[in-house]
């Protein structure tokens, strides 16, 4: 299936036609609509709005970069089906300097999303610079990453950064929940305390200070997660909050599910919907971040959800639905002073995968394809192949000179059979992909949780076989646990005891991989056995495992496995034993071959799979 540039663009335009004889009327288009044409290498743009020029200019850089050189011809028109495609960054676990964030909103940018959703305060650190209470900043106040935060000259110098290419900052100020180092930094034993309202209040004041409404409009205010008794606080209190927003001609934005910030006279804040069973009613606008916490799960079951999980799913009026907007939390410590976050999470790939969903919705949610790809020959997997080729362009092409990481290879061409390791029974053939996810398991939402098996407990043996034209020495990425950065590598050495020790893949002790009939060696680990140590109960995150950062846990943070693949067909067998049943992860394992390095990677060319014994 032969890509040419105009197909390669995500995201997807609406409307794009391989000549330059199309119209450029913009009539009737959303702000953000823009209409482009090129003719002989030169290029017209109409746009509704300086968003819609934004967007414009941001698809001929991409058709340039794709076509490596001049564009060919053609006429786009194009606009958002929603206002807002945001990225929210936790910076209060994990401190990332300014020139990172910068490069967050040029990726961001370059995929048309247009809201910064900046989670500035948590356990760890209240991170932005405050001049009334600068005791927020002070050493004590900190869980990790001391003394490491954004002075106000820096907020808004990020500010000016974003709006210069169409993107609005909101805020986060945290509170009640996950207040440890506000209370920690204001010597507060209670958020409950009366004084407590008066200085959240205060810090709101402070913050909208640093930017007026039109350039900063919404300020989040958390309102989740009160899980402990120092965090309680009375009703009265995340209204009184809201209060203020609104007086500093802000609107309010709260988790949802999370405390009731509604005012009298009907004023509502703005949900952000984190449970995809939470209902949005009318009257009310919201955010979708239900099925967006990219951290939860691996990046190679990212198209699942990028093609087939549909943002804003509630029966309200499409003016409320406010837009989708893709997080990254990461309990854990991140290594490099917290610049690991990005390859850890591969942001990058977030960005390019979801951006499609985020400009053009889905017109329906399909459920049974979260957490398996749909048979080879169908409609919606001929779509998944293109959509994976249009984002390896992206990776090749479009961003070739990012300094973000980008570890991740197509995997449709693959095929795999499944069978009960204890019985023998054939339990699925012809499963496309490099992550095959055996048993789903999600806290997101309604819908088909199942993959291939329904029991819990059991082994699964995977098997491919792998036809190279040539002996060959190529690399392999390898993953059993596949490991959540969201809490769940925690609930994983909680389940098992530890992380995988030495000499194996898995804490199970009895998952294995060969090739050939030869076993491939695990890695060796950096925190081998690594057992979990109980949080202490006012640090409900903290324990040795989360303080630990990740480091090669997850195959696209190591070097990829040696692996030997002589020509003719090549037999893979993987044996994975359930190992748990983590929070928001379920039993699943990876494997793909794959060349370069985890900067680099690309596919390893040539090969053919079959999920049936070949000679």
């Amino acid at each position: 299936m032969e890509m040419k540039p105009l197909d390669e663009l995500l995201p997807r335009p609406k409307e794009a036609l391989a000549s330059a004889d199309g119209s450029l009327s913009t009539e009737r288009m959303p702000p953000g609509g823009y209409a482009l044409r090129v003719k002989g290498g030169r290029a017209e743009i109409a746009a509704v709005d300086d968003a819609g020029r934004h967007h414009a200019e941001a698809t001929l850089v991409q058709l340039r970069l794709l076509s490596g050189g001049t564009p060919p011809d053609c006429t786009i028109r194009d606009w958002p089906t929603f206002p807002w495609r945001g990225f929210m960054h936790d910076c209060g676990r994990n401190f990332l300097d300014v020139e990172s964030v910068k490069n967050v909103i040029d990726l961001m940018a370059k995929y048309k999303l247009n809201l910064f959703h900046w989670h500035l305060t948590d356990y760890w650190g209240w991170r932005l610079e405050s001049k009334k209470y600068p005791m927020l900043q002070a050493p004590w106040a900190f869980g990790r990453q001391h003394g490491m935060f954004y002075t106000q000259a820096q907020f808004r110098e990020v500010l000016d950064y974003a709006k210069v290419r169409g993107i609005t900052v909101m805020p986060e100020l945290d509170v009640p929940g996950h207040s440890l180092a506000f209370r920690r930094g204001l010597g507060f034993k209670f958020m409950c305390e009366e004084r407590v309202k008066e200085v959240v209040i205060d810090l709101i004041d402070e913050l909208c200070s640093l930017a007026t409404p039109e350039e900063m409009p919404f300020i989040h205010l958390g309102t989740d997660e009160s899980r402990t008794p120092e965090e309680m606080v009375p009703d009265s209190f995340c209204p009184a909050w809201a209060e203020a927003v609104w007086r500093n001609g802000r609107t309010p934005v709260g988790w949802s599910p999370g405390k009731n910030m509604t005012l009298p006279g009907g004023r509502k804040s703005v949900k952000m919907v984190w449970n995809g069973d939470e209902r949005v009613g009318s009257g009310e606008k919201a955010f979708d971040t239900a099925y967006w916490y990219f951290g939860n799960y691996t990046p190679f079951s990212f198209l699942n959800y990028a093609l087939f999980a549909k943002p804003c799913r509630w029966d309200i009026p499409d003016a409320d639905k406010l837009g989708a907007v893709i997080a990254s939390w990461h309990d854990d410590m991140a290594g490099n002073n917290g610049g690991d976050v990005l390859l850890n999470n591969n942001f990058a790939l977030a960005v390019v995968m979801f951006s499609d969903l985020q400009w053009n919705g889905r017109e329906k949610n399909r459920p049974e394809f979260h957490f398996k790809m749909p048979a080879a020959g169908t409609p919606e997997f001929d779509e998944a192949v293109r959509f994976e080729k249009a984002v390896a362009a992206q990776r090749d092409k479009a961003l070739a000179d990012s300094p973000l990481p980008f570890a991740w290879v197509r995997g449709t061409d693959m095929r795999w059979r499944l069978t009960d390791g204890t019985t023998g029974k054939v339990l699925a053939e012809d499963i496309p992909g490099g992550c095959v996810q055996i048993h789903g398991f999600s806290v997101q939402g309604p819908g088909d949780k199942t993959a291939y098996i329904r029991e819990t407990t059991g082994v699964a043996v995977l098997e491919t076989w792998v036809r190279s034209p040539r002996d060959q020495s190529v690399g392999a990425w390898i993953d059993f646990e596949c490991f959540g950065r969201s809490g769940a590598r925690s609930s994983i050495a909680l389940e098992s005891g530890a992380l995988a020790e030495n000499g194996e893949w898995s804490a199970s002790k009895r998952a294995k991989v060969e090739v050939n009939g030869i076993a491939i060696p695990p890695p060796r680990w950096r925190h081998p056995g690594l057992k979990f140590l109980a949080a202490h109960p006012e640090e409900p995150t903290s324990n040795n495992v989360s303080e630990t950062p990740f480091s090669d846990e997850c195959c696209w943070m190591r070097p990829p496995a040696p692996l030997r693949l002589k020509a003719g067909w090549n037999h893979v067998k993987i044996t994975a034993p359930k190992t748990f049943d983590a929070w928001c992860y379920g039993w699943q394992t990876l494997f793909t071959p794959i060349l370069g390095t985890i900067d680099h990677p690309r596919e390893v060319p040539e090969l053919e799979y079959s999920a049936h014994p070949m000679e």
